[in-house]
């Protein structure tokens, strides 16, 4: 699946993820905190040799994250755990900046 930024009549190509196989694309509102499974599109598309294949999009939307899981509870935990590890990391680096400061 890839990513692609919609601006106007062009978009941008933000890059692809491959979700395992049964899973889906869920995406967090990282103002709300709602999570929902992501809207995929898919697109007909001539390869080179001649053979058809159908590419799947998703269009990012700003201050949303996406994450591959198998159903909204498991992405819910990972979006969880992925946030932990956010804060941990943040609260890492202001006790080095704090730490530089003393000297």
């Amino acid at each position: 699946m890839e990513g692609m930024e919609n601006k106007g009549p062009e978009s941008k190509f933000l890059g692809s993820v491959s979700p395992n196989k049964g899973h889906r694309i869920f995406q967090l509102n990282t103002e709300t905190g709602e999570v929902t499974e992501a809207h995929v599109e898919g697109k007909l598309v001539e390869l080179p040799d001649g053979r058809k294949e159908i590419r799947k999009q998703i269009f990012v939307r700003d201050k949303y994250l996406y994450i591959s899981a198998l159903n909204k509870r498991n992405a819910i935990k990972r979006f969880a755990r992925m946030a932990k590890m956010l804060d941990n990391h943040n609260t890492k680096s202001n006790e080095t900046i704090g730490e530089n400061a003393e000297d």
